[in-house]
């Protein structure tokens, strides 16, 4: 996921989104599944309620930044199943494939007085079925 360049002097978020494409074939076995998709916390945090991007220029800033599971960015992504996970179901015909879009959406809180640099973090992704 990528944001578009932070200013701390706008008044509003930096929101960004990006999607997981699945794809299941099926050759016998149940029509419909469940995909629950996970999110780490990140390198740099402790708790996937306070993410944070690193400055990548060696200084100790950072940015708080959030992923969700909804356009309104009011259901973290987390690891924990049946709180704070993706979860989808997919139908399946046999002997053929289906196609899924899991969509993550990202904000940046604005008023962030941060160095002007680029930013990063490492977020891992566990998609089960």
């Amino acid at each position: 996921l990528a944001f578009a360049p932070y200013d701390a002097l706008v008044p509003t978020p930096t929101d960004s989104e990006a999607s997981v494409l699945v794809t299941c074939e099926r050759d016998g076995g149940p029509q419909n599944v469940t995909l629950v998709l996970q999110a780490s916390q990140g390198m740099n945090s402790t708790s996937v309620n306070a993410r944070r991007l690193a400055h990548a220029g060696g200084t100790s800033d950072t940015l708080n930044y959030g992923l969700y599971t909804d356009p309104g960015r009011s259901n973290v992504l987390g690891m924990t199943e049946g709180i704070n996970t993706l979860r989808v179901s997919l139908s399946i015909p046999n002997k053929s494939s289906a196609t899924r879009r899991l969509t993550i959406f990202g904000r940046i809180p604005a008023g962030q007085d941060v160095t002007v640099g680029n930013y990063t973090d490492t977020v891992h992704l566990t998609l089960m079925y």
